[in-house]
């Protein structure tokens, strides 16, 4: 699978951001009504992870390890036409020779991958300061990255050792720029994850894909991330774990595309939903396909949205499985598959849920087909939509609900109060906050550094930030930087200081 390749930004899908939980998430015109908590529906399903805790065979012979190339040498296989690599008392230096009719443009897209600068654009500008380029010039390389890439599961974060993920939301473009200046930022404040798209929203693949699905349809034509393992790792560099999201069966684009994998009419047409059969094996899969390659380009985590059945109005001839426990059945057989996948690789696996899961009754349940009892044995971590703006005017008494960020703890407190009853005491509740204004007059910093008390009041393990223009100014005002010596560690501690892959951790 390719790994390596210049960020060159062309042909760049218009960002998700600003269409998805700001128009289609709980209170919207396709919300489930919200009522007051009910029993959650237990389950028989089995946790897959179990597995995961089996020592390995120590009679299997060891398998030889490749021998150790030296940085030197690994950089010298990667040059272009014109480069020089050199060593002197340990540090690599790299000189290119200009070529006839090269262009510093063309000389920073052949080394990009080379350096620690994300864009190609901004290495260009680094290049230029050394003058204007001619045929026979030499040029130093500037920003030489400082050891060799290793596999994406060598490279691959576990989560901390407290399990706490605290992060924000991009999407689009907003992975490509301004990154850098958001990592640093978030950097600043200790906030240690983010959540880039993989499949978004309105259907588009992010990054060049292999899956034959998304190449027929045209849906991954113009990816913003030109190399997504190289996105994950610098990242990293600035101490941020990165959740890969897939949007699953909301997919306009697919559907329309590959009407085979859209939802069905009575009358043996897709459906004009913007929805794929979540009962469909074949929509399942390319799901499927996605998740095991953005695994296999490094994502740290897998993070699974739209896991459920449209609900809004005028479905009436739609096919789709009664709203009678049988939709629960197809989502939960459906997350055992990409849960068998993650546990595979030992990578976390993440649902976004509504929040009416937490607090609603077995009818929201059986609508959405997302049963909590039964979903949280086949992931690591679960993310309800608890925004106080969703829930409608009464809710719990509240005349305006959306000036009442204890809301996220109500929510998240129910949600630990179903997974226990269900009999799952091992994954997580992470839940999303609301970043945005939407029917909250009170909102702002305060109100969203209220949000974040609160849901560590709920007994949640971290949080998550949700803008739907991806702009999070309110974040940083909400949380001040703290000094540089309390900032996080590039790296996590390793397993044997208490940081463990959390799918490892579920089998224990």
């Amino acid at each position: 699978m390719k790994r390596l390749s210049a960020l060159v930004l062309v042909g760049l899908f218009t960002s998700s951001c600003a269409g998805d939980r700001a128009s289609s998430r709980p209170g919207d015109a396709e919300s489930p009504v919200v009522h007051d908590v009910g029993p959650a529906v237990p389950s028989a399903s089995t946790d897959t992870a179990s597995a995961l805790a089996a020592p390995a065979d120590s009679s299997a012979p060891a398998q030889p390890t490749a021998p150790k190339v030296a940085f030197i040498d690994w950089v010298k296989a990667k040059l272009p036409k014109g480069g020089v690599a050199v060593e002197e008392n340990g540090k690599v230096t790299v000189t290119h020779t200009v070529q006839a009719k090269e262009s510093i443009q063309a000389i920073a897209k052949e080394y990009l991958d080379l350096t620690d600068i994300y864009l190609w654009d901004d290495l260009m500008m680094e290049l230029s300061k050394q003058g204007a380029v001619f045929p026979g010039k030499k040029i130093k390389i500037p920003h030489l990255i400082t050891e060799a890439y290793k596999s994406p599961d060598e490279e691959r974060w576990s989560w901390p050792a407290d399990k706490a993920l605290r992060g924000i939301y991009l999407g689009g473009i907003y992975a490509v720029h301004p990154l850098q200046q958001t990592l640093e930022r978030m950097q600043a404040r200790n906030i240690n994850a983010i959540v880039l798209d993989g499949k978004d929203y309105m259907g588009p693949i992010t990054y060049p894909t292999k899956v034959q699905i998304a190449i027929d349809n045209g849906a991954a034509a113009h990816p913003p991330i030109a190399d997504l393992a190289r996105t994950i790792r610098f990242a990293h560099k600035y101490g941020v774990y990165v959740i890969m999201r897939i949007s699953c069966f909301h997919d306009p684009w697919t559907s329309v595309k590959t009407p085979k994998l859209s939802i069905q009419s009575k009358f043996g047409k897709a459906y004009p939903i913007d929805w794929l059969d979540p009962a469909n094996p074949d929509a399942q899969q390319y799901v499927l396909d996605l998740e095991e390659e953005e695994i296999a380009l490094g994502a740290d985590e897998i993070q699974l949205d739209y896991v459920r059945f449209p609900v809004q109005k005028g479905l009436g001839n739609a096919v789709l499985p009664p709203a009678d426990g049988s939709r629960e059945k197809v989502l939960t057989a459906f997350v055992h598959k990409a849960h068998e996948i993650s546990n595979a690789h030992h990578v976390p696996l993440s649902l976004d849920i509504f929040g009416v899961t937490t607090t609603g009754t077995i009818v929201d349940t059986h609508n959405l087909g997302q049963d909590i009892g039964q979903l949280g044995k086949e992931c690591e971590a679960l993310s309800p939509m608890v925004y106080p703006s969703h829930y409608d005017k009464g809710f719990l008494g509240f005349d305006e609900p959306g000036n009442h960020p204890e809301i996220i703890a109500i929510g998240t407190r129910s949600g630990i109060h179903r997974l226990e009853k269900a009999g799952d005491k091992d994954v997580i509740i992470r839940p999303w906050l609301q970043a945005f204004m939407w029917r909250s007059p009170e909102y702002g910093p305060k109100y969203l550094a209220q949000e974040t008390r609160e849901a560590d009041k709920g007994g949640g393990v971290g949080w998550l930030m949700w803008n739907p223009g991806c702009s999070y100014w309110d974040a940083w005002k909400a949380i001040p930087p703290v000094p540089k010596s309390e900032q996080q560690q590039a790296r996590w501690p390793d397993s044997s200081s208490g940081a463990v892959t959390a799918a490892a951790e579920r089998g224990k």
